[in-house]
């Protein structure tokens, strides 16, 4: 692992109860010496990755700038964004654009409805990996290979039991949902909240993420799935259309 990457795995120790972090703190948990924790700290600060209040790290500045850039620079997050006002206003409901980094499926994007639902996991957010139907939707989008590592490697995790206790099983689970082309949660993360998520691709890119639609139970009753289901194919491809031609221009 290069000196970068183990710099980088700083700004993941912070989370919702780790705010603060002492130099001793980031060698305790990456493993390292306290002078080359310091050292990286000490880097990240001078950067604006890290602010240090009196010896304690926290999050810093330059990461909101960044948040900023990407929301105005990413040409996915420009596509989807318009996409997802139109697909709320169509349906009524929250529009939640998710996409995969690494082994965690994030919300990047979240259009809410006049009709908004209690969503835990807001932009920015990693999903749980194994529960809800943008998370299941791209799942079944990995290539077998690849699956299979996740399994394996969390196989021991509540969600995935509830899901299979053989890799057989776990497999053909995720075979049914890729074949259908779409995926529907219900009450999988948010207790009376529904999800009916779909894959979006690129011609030349492969999968990009997921549209994911959000609503009550109580407004479900009161929709057409198969249509809404269209309605997300259909966006999707939109999207996927609209990124292919940033090639050609």
């Amino acid at each position: 692992m290069t000196k970068f990457s183990r710099i980088v795995d700083v700004l993941d120790l912070f989370s919702e109860t780790d705010t603060l972090l002492s130099a001793e703190d980031i060698a305790e948990k990456l493993q390292v010496s306290r002078p080359t924790a310091f050292r990286y700290a000490k880097e990240l600060n001078a950067a604006g990755f890290l602010a240090n209040y009196s010896g304690r790290y926290s999050l810093g500045a330059r990461i909101i700038t960044l948040d900023y850039r990407i929301r105005q620079s990413d040409p996915v997050l420009k596509i989807a964004q318009k996409i997802l006002r139109q697909i709320s206003d169509e349906t009524g409901c929250d529009a939640i654009f998710c996409r995969m980094y690494n082994d965690e499926i994030i919300n990047v994007h979240h259009e809410a409805s006049n009709n908004p639902v209690g969503v835990s996991f807001g932009r920015g957010r990693p999903l749980p990996l194994f529960k809800g139907s943008a998370s299941k939707v791209m799942l079944a989008q990995l290539p077998t290979g690849k699956l299979q590592k996740l399994y394996d490697k969390h196989k021991q995790h509540p969600d995935v039991l509830a899901i299979a206790t053989e890799w057989p099983e776990f497999r053909r689970h995720f075979a049914v949902i890729r074949k259908a082309g779409f995926y529907t949660s219900v009450h999988e993360i948010d207790t009376e909240v529904v999800g009916i998520a779909v894959p979006v691709y690129a011609s030349g890119i492969g999968i990009i993420g997921a549209i994911s639609l959000v609503m009550s139970a109580e407004r479900l009753q009161m929709i057409n799935p198969d249509g809404v289901v269209a309605v997300l194919k259909q966006r999707a491809e939109d999207i996927g259309n609209q990124l292919a031609l940033l090639d050609t221009k």
